[in-house]
């Protein structure tokens, strides 16, 4: 989400919001989760969102009570000391990075769509390549773009799912609908798969709390913000599935590209290529904006707080972070090329996790901190926050033990650079 100007009003913050909630997932996920929950696909994204505001509410919670950039390694800084806000912080970090690579992916994968040359190794590496490098070329030298970058791919993004629903409501008026979908769904197969890659979908709502201070009425406007964008995407998202297994059928499982079938079904091959063509410029401006805003926060931590070798802050002419660029672009490029979409998308929750944990925790810490301002108070109080601590345990479920043994690893390495930086200095 884009640094918004003083007193923004509430129709501007929900659709920020949205925005920054709204990614790739949308596109390339439909298919899957109807595998993974059949039946109760439609429930598994509906509670999603729920345990998506629950800690988003956290969030509201702990930005209207400290007034720094930085987000969740800051809560945790504040609430608990360096060591633990630096981890969380090295995780939100690890966030961007794989968002990178993960949406630099869901491009490749959706450029099969028109040129399935793309899907063989060779190409798909060598591609994949090209794309780091070309960001890390607009990183060095050319970071005012990424702001006209961001809003070029937020208007596609819009114009897209505009065009998903309208085509489907006039296909629908039609009489084009020989079967509705829902009601011949496949059994449930894995249902806890199917939650956590729709709460994937909504893991950018840890952005929305960031402007709390640039609000009219932050303490006031927030939580509604909050609420607002959660259910907004929420329908958004449960509709794009319904309306994916509703025209596909039971063809949406064997689907690739759901939305892109979507499509070709209602308007044919033509049809399919332009919005395949909307969905590519999407998905990689994301990822553009990503890589300008990752560096940065990895630079933050060396610069400003001492977690982080000095080098990484050191920035050229251009203002750009030249270590901390190289390091960023470096791990996502041999991401890209070690996993597929799905494989990265579990990263990106686990990344997530942690930072959840830190602010969940750094709320029930700071509660009755005296030097705080009062800021925005939970409904519900601390019992809502024992009811999100088991939605974020039931979330940790989902994770694979591959997945949990990287985070480990990751977890590790940053705590040995840490412990050498601190030695050094």
């Amino acid at each position: 989400m884009k640094k918004m100007k003083a007193g923004i009003g509430f129709p501007s913050v929900v659709l920020l919001g949205v925005n920054g909630v709204i990614g790739g997932g949308l596109f390339l996920l439909p298919s899957t989760m109807y595998k993974q929950g059949g039946q109760l696909v439609l429930l598994a994204i509906a509670l999603a969102g729920i345990a998506a505001t629950l800690i988003a509410m956290h969030y509201a919670v702990m930005s209207s009570r400290i007034d720094e950039d930085g987000g969740a390694w800051v809560y945790t800084l504040k609430a608990f000391g360096h060591y633990p806000g630096f981890l969380v912080g090295w995780f939100g970090w690890l966030f961007g990075v794989i968002t990178i690579s993960a949406e630099s992916a869901a491009f490749l994968k959706t450029l099969t769509g028109l040129v399935p040359a793309v899907g063989t190794p060779v190409v798909y590496n060598g591609l994949a390549l090209t794309i780091m490098t070309l960001l890390i070329i607009m990183n060095l030298f050319g970071t005012g773009i990424s702001s006209r970058i961001d809003d070029m791919s937020s208007l596609i993004k819009i114009g897209v799912i505009v065009a998903v629903f309208i085509a489907t409501v006039v296909w629908f008026v039609l009489g084009h609908v020989d079967h509705f979908a829902v009601a011949q769904a496949k059994p449930v197969a894995d249902f806890s798969g199917a939650f956590g890659n729709a709460f994937y979908m909504f893991t950018g709502f840890s952005l929305i709390p960031i402007a709390a201070k640039e609000m009219k009425n932050p303490g006031k406007m927030l939580p509604r913000a909050i609420l607002t964008v959660m259910l907004a995407t929420t329908a958004i998202f449960v509709l794009m599935q319904l309306v994916a297994m509703s025209v596909l059928g039971p063809g949406l499982a064997g689907s690739s590209l759901p939305v892109a079938d979507i499509f070709n079904t209602i308007l044919g091959r033509i049809g399919r290529t332009v919005i395949i063509t909307g969905m590519m410029l999407s998905i990689i401006g994301v990822a553009i904006a990503t890589s300008f805003n990752s560096p940065i926060e990895l630079a933050s931590m060396a610069r400003e707080r001492g977690f982080l070798p000095r080098e990484l802050s050191r920035t050229n002419r251009y203002g750009a972070p030249v270590g901390a660029v190289l390091l960023t672009m470096l791990i996502a490029g041999g991401l890209i090329l070690s996993g597929s979409y799905l494989f990265l998308i579990k990263f990106i929750v686990l990344s997530d996790f942690v930072q959840y944990l830190g602010t969940i925790f750094a709320s029930l810490k700071l509660r009755n901190d005296k030097t705080l301002p009062t800021g925005f108070e939970l409904p519900g109080g601390r019992w809502l926050t024992y009811l999100t601590c088991l939605v974020v345990a039931y979330l940790f479920t989902t994770f694979a033990f591959t997945t949990v043994l990287v985070g480990i690893g990751f977890a590790i390495l940053g705590t040995a650079i840490y412990s050498f930086e601190q030695r050094r200095h």
